[in-house]
């Protein structure tokens, strides 16, 4: 994979103390066997396109 999107929950507008903190997660590097461990672990999980399908458009930009 050539990147991971993420979505930060609970975030509050308007209070930025907490941005420092929350940047630090992009210093996070992943070995091999990190890499190893998430396709493991993606490979026991569904398809979630075929469990429930595309978004709807309430999701789309």
């Amino acid at each position: 994979q050539t990147s991971v999107a993420g979505s930060m929950v609970g975030v509050r507008l308007g209070l930025s103390e907490h941005i420092r903190d929350t940047n630090a997660i992009l210093l996070l590097l992943l070995d091999e066997e990190d890499m190893g461990s998430i396709t493991e672990a993606s490979q026991r999980g569904r398809n979630l396109m075929e469990v429930i399908g595309d978004c709807g458009d309430e999701y789309r930009a």
